[in-house]
């Protein structure tokens, strides 16, 4: 048992020694975080670049709202987490719950820590959202989108590797068609965002959990501010309607690209939310290159669909082959315009995902399993993830 200041004072050195590697850190993720998600991209491989024809055309690519023909106000609650976080929250829970002595404490930190080596726990929720879409224009607000990921490993002895992200959005789109533009259609789209951001991102001792079992308060947060713009594209090739393309137009391929945060100007200042002293900066909003194509499937009495491939993230400092590359197939059925919904299935990073959206009026639910690559370029690593969307769509 270990008591007395001079134990404490052992403890306190042994902690700091354990922390040097970190402190030169600036991350400890390996994970691509994208500001948006959506489930129904996500079931089919998170690849919609092509598609963008509902209301997250705002995040996904602005150059969707040009072909809009109606409105739509949909209004969501999103939450995700690992297969195993809330097995692993209680086991961590109990763990910081532990009275006694500090070497009481710190066993019990060890011990939740050692039973998940190599493993990842992410948790994603986003409450009371908003995106209102109309031809040519769109708005959203996204005011709380938090993610939590843990990864435990024993690198610098038993430690988690933390990274918090507090994003608030508001994001204002426009497009339109090109004039003039022969050979097809051809249509552009610019989505402009206030970005509001808290971070967090670095190495937790066993040690340190167990003498500060909150982990991260909001005066750890990294935090800023940054306005910013995805400017997109989507290209529809005119087809002959005889000879060897008319099959091609049956499938009505469509292409479209994507360059996100154009500026990259960084979170230079702040509002000072959640941290009223520190200015250091959080992680930036990075400027990607997406592609991606779409083919439609032809329909047959009440079902349709479609197949896309996105090559996403193209420049992020992350980026690899298997991180980038998106696919994925969707299945429609409609009995009518207010009792409808979709299949999905995909590969997002080389992991399999699947999911299933329904519309009854104006409720309308999407789940979605999808898995993100944690690993680093050369070892890839596995975080299974499930999601839901319930939504009021108008």
């Amino acid at each position: 048992m270990i008591c007395g200041s001079k134990n404490r004072l052992l403890l306190a050195l042994f902690a700091l020694l354990v922390s040097l590697p970190a402190m030169a850190n600036t991350g400890v993720s390996q994970t691509i975080h994208h500001q948006y998600l959506a489930p129904r991209a996500l079931g089919m491989g998170d690849a919609f670049v092509a598609v963008a024809n509902d209301y997250s055309a705002l995040f996904y690519n602005p150059a969707g709202l040009a072909r809009r023909e109606d409105g739509e106000l949909d209004l969501y609650i999103d939450l995700a987490a690992s297969g195993n976080f809330a097995t692993a929250g209680k086991d961590f829970s109990a763990a910081a719950a532990t009275t006694g002595t500090d070497a009481e404490k710190l066993t019990a930190q060890v011990a939740a820590i050692e039973k998940y080596y190599g493993k990842t726990f992410s948790v994603r929720l986003s409450p009371l959202n908003g995106i209102l879409v109309r031809p040519g224009w769109g708005v959203g607000f996204i005011p709380a989108d938090v993610t939590v990921e843990m990864t435990m490993h024993q690198n610098v002895g038993p430690a988690i590797n933390l990274t918090v992200y507090t994003d608030t959005t508001l994001a204002l789109g426009y497009g339109a068609d090109f004039r003039g533009f022969s050979g097809g259609r051809m249509s552009w789209g610019v989505t402009g965002k206030l970005v509001n951001r808290g971070y967090f991102s670095k190495t937790v001792t066993a040690l340190e959990a167990a003498l500060n079992p909150s982990l991260v308060t909001a005066q750890d947060l990294k935090e800023g501010y940054t306005v910013d713009a995805d400017l997109g594209f989507l290209f529809t090739p005119h087809l002959a309607s005889d000879g060897i393309f008319s099959l091609l137009r049956l499938a009505r391929p469509t292409f479209g690209a994507v360059i996100r945060n154009v500026g990259e100007t960084g979170f230079k200042n702040s509002f000072k939310v959640f941290n009223k002293i520190q200015t250091e900066a959080p992680e930036k909003l990075y400027r990607v290159l997406d592609i991606g194509t779409k083919w439609e499937y032809p329909s047959v009495w009440i079902f349709g669909g479609r197949g896309v491939l996105d090559i996403r993230d193209i420049g992020h400092p992350a980026w690899n082959w298997r991180k980038g590359s998106h696919l994925g197939f969707e299945f429609d059925w409609a009995v009518s315009s207010w009792w409808k919904g979709h299949y999905r299935v995909g590969l997002n990073q080389g992991y399999l995902t699947a999911g299933a959206s329904a519309l009854f009026t104006i409720f309308s639910l999407d789940v979605v399993t999808f898995s993100e690559d944690v690993g680093t370029f050369s070892q890839p690593v596995e975080n299974r993830m499930y999601m839901v969307r319930m939504n009021l769509n108008f």
